[in-house]
């Protein structure tokens, strides 16, 4: 499982597990099993998830860590 972190304006990219965290404008894109195949979750930091908050992909969404 990988820790990954990224600053302002940053595409944040995380496998099956990550834990990710950005800051203000990031991009984070994690990389989920639902069971049959592999899909890309997408937050947008100060939209969709908090900046410097830690988040994790369960059954597609983000959640924090």
């Amino acid at each position: 499982y990988a820790t990954v972190t990224g600053g302002d304006d940053a595409t944040v990219t995380g496998g099956d597990h990550a834990t990710v965290t950005g800051s203000t404008g990031a991009q984070l894109r994690c990389e989920w099993y639902d069971g049959k195949r592999y899909r890309t979750a997408v937050a947008y930091v100060g939209e969709d998830v908090e900046a410097g908050v830690t988040y994790v992909v369960k059954d597609g969404k983000f959640v924090k860590a």
